[in-house]
């Protein structure tokens, strides 16, 4: 059983720099499942008396990988962060200094054509006349 935790211990430490929540999380969440199954089935396979993998194998397993990454996806979490931010922060610079204006004057840009637009189906509305009357033929036969 010591073993089985410490299989799910070291899978739950490969989880824990992985992202913790969202679409990222569910790719390398069933990829380690997966893991740490393969390990204790190969555990089970070569080192148990039994040969077999048990319940309190795969519980202890899945214990030791919850312990684990509830222990160090804290830390690495942060250590993530700190890793980021220089990163992160020339990012929102940039952002600020070249992508607003750039965006504003697109924006204005836009909003200028749709005006003239606007202005054009305007001034061809008031264009339009009404079509000439023609001249009423009258039956007298009716």
């Amino acid at each position: 059983m010591l073993c089985c935790l410490y299989l799910g211990a070291l899978v739950g430490a490969l989880r824990a720099v992985g992202p913790r929540k969202g679409r990222g999380a569910f790719l390398p969440d069933m990829a380690l499942v997966g893991m740490l199954l393969l390990f204790l089935q190969s555990y089970a396979a070569g080192y148990s008396d039994a040969g077999n993998l048990r319940w309190y194998m795969v519980a202890s397993g899945f214990l030791g990988a919850l312990a684990a990454h509830g222990l160090l996806a804290p830390v690495t979490a942060q250590v993530w962060r700190l890793a980021l931010w220089p990163g992160l922060a020339m990012a929102r610079l940039v952002g600020r200094r070249a992508l607003q204006p750039a965006f504003a004057a697109l924006r204005a840009r836009q909003e200028a054509r749709r005006a003239a637009k606007a202005a054009k189906t305007a001034a061809e509305k008031q264009k339009k006349s009404l079509p000439k009357e023609e001249h009423l033929l009258y039956n007298s036969n009716v």
